[in-house]
């Protein structure tokens, strides 16, 4: 069966996961990241800029809004003399004027009531206007402040806060890059991690990197390659146990086969072999399909299992070791190809322990299945990698046996284990 690879991970800043339609441009990770850097750095600099701007600004009124007024007090406690030119005549920045003392006031000075009045507009000019009510004798007074100066201040900080921003803005795009660039080394690094992989060779894991969010990537991808690696050797493990399994029903068809081409004298045995070898194979193929799919189950039924297991173990067991049976009637819904996959795999292990001179005892007894052997045990260090694929002891074997045994075993809830006896030899016991 052809095994599954994992899917390539590439890494590249034009890269994305969404298709894209034909010409678009893809920006990556790295150029998002420093868009969003330089937008920050940008909006915080204009913020600050403009907070700044607007300070100054209403710093310089108040402070221009009090000295007119103070001005204004003055000129009146000290009875000065009005100004007789019209505003915006000579260089004074400032004048004064008092009803029924200036000749000829200006009409839209003029008009104005009490109070502070911005933005001006005489002959095209304009200027900031503070107008305070006197006694009823003696009229208003007025000082008009020519705001040209004001404006042409406020236009220079407007430039000189676009310059700040442009400068802000060749820092901020050196800073992103580099930023961005640091930032990103662990995950490039990760990458790097992946891309060396080797499919080949199994229990490869990435090393976590000293980052919380990068570390929780590099144990989702660890968690994902040992799941994949279950897959693969559970498919694995089906391509050798097929082999495995089917070379005995195919030994009874041969065998079968050439007992019906010397011309039996009664064909109805060969051809009833043949047809339970047929049955047995199939059920065994159910079987280990079902160990290499993890959402598929083999069909169960009922099984007189005191009846079935010396029918297989007659299938199975093709050497000079002595069975001993101590089978209890018992009945168990289940899949038959599990069951004689695990209790074959189980005997042929039993077997080859015991050797052509030793004994097997198969027990039966309620819901636990017992396969003892008389043979020198497993030694303590190898007992808890018995079940490990490939795994081979000093009795020889396949290596798989075992592990699909206990893999079929845990796909029906069932425990399989391996223990020595006391006076020697092994335990196979499943618990159903």
């Amino acid at each position: 069966m052809a095994t599954a690879s994992p899917p390539a991970l590439h890494h590249d800043d034009e890269a994305a996961d969404a298709p894209k339609a034909p010409g678009a441009r893809v920006v990556g990770l790295r150029h998002r990241l420093a868009l969003a850097l330089l937008g920050l750095t940008l909006t915080a600099a204009a913020i600050q800029g403009l907070c700044f701007l607007a300070l100054e600004y209403w710093i310089e009124r108040d402070s221009l809004i009090s000295m007119l007024d103070r001005e204004l007090d003055y000129m009146v406690e000290t009875g000065a003399a009005p100004s007789t030119e019209p505003p915006g005549v000579g260089n004074l920045r400032q004048r004064y004027y008092r009803t029924g003392q200036t000749a000829q006031l200006n009409p839209a000075i003029a008009a104005l009531g009490p109070g502070l009045h911005d933005d001006v507009l005489i002959a095209g000019v304009h200027y900031l206007v503070l107008v305070q009510e006197l006694s009823e004798d003696r009229g208003r007074a007025y000082i008009v402040y020519d705001s040209r100066r004001l404006q042409g201040r406020g236009q220079r900080q407007l430039i000189s806060l676009v310059i700040g921003l442009a400068v802000v803005l060749v820092i901020a795009l050196w800073g992103a890059r580099r930023l961005t660039r640091a930032a990103l080394q662990p995950l490039a690094g990760l990458v790097g991690q992946i891309r060396r992989l080797d499919p080949e060779q199994r229990g490869r894991s990435l090393v976590a990197v000293d980052d919380p969010d990068l570390t929780v990537i590099s144990d989702a991808l660890n968690t994902y390659m040992a799941r994949f690696e279950a897959v693969v050797e559970r498919e694995r493990a089906f391509s050798s146990a097929a082999s495995h399994e089917l070379r005995t029903p195919l030994s009874v068809i041969r065998g079968a086969v050439e007992l019906l081409e010397a011309g039996a004298p009664d064909p109805t045995r060969p051809l009833a072999r043949i047809r339970r070898a047929v049955a047995q194979a199939q059920a065994d193929l159910d079987a280990l399909l079902a160990l290499s799919r993890l959402r598929e189950s083999p069909t169960s039924r009922e099984l007189a299992l005191d009846t079935l297991l010396p029918e297989w173990a007659e299938l199975d067991n093709t050497t000079t070791t002595r069975l001993a049976w101590r089978l209890a009637p018992t009945r168990l819904i289940a899949s038959p190809g599990s069951v004689h996959v695990i209790f074959s795999n189980l005997l042929r292990n039993a077997v080859r322990a015991a050797g052509p001179n030793g004994e097997v005892i198969i027990e039966l007894a309620g819901p636990v299945l017992r396969v003892i052997d008389n043979g020198p045990g497993v030694p303590v260090g190898e007992l808890p990698l018995v079940f490990e694929p490939h795994f081979r002891g000093r009795d020889g074997g396949t290596g798989i046996g075992l592990y699909v045994a206990r893999t079929l075993a845990r796909r029906h809830g069932w425990d399989l284990r391996l223990v020595n006896r006391a006076s020697g030899g092994a335990v196979a016991e499943l618990r159903f």
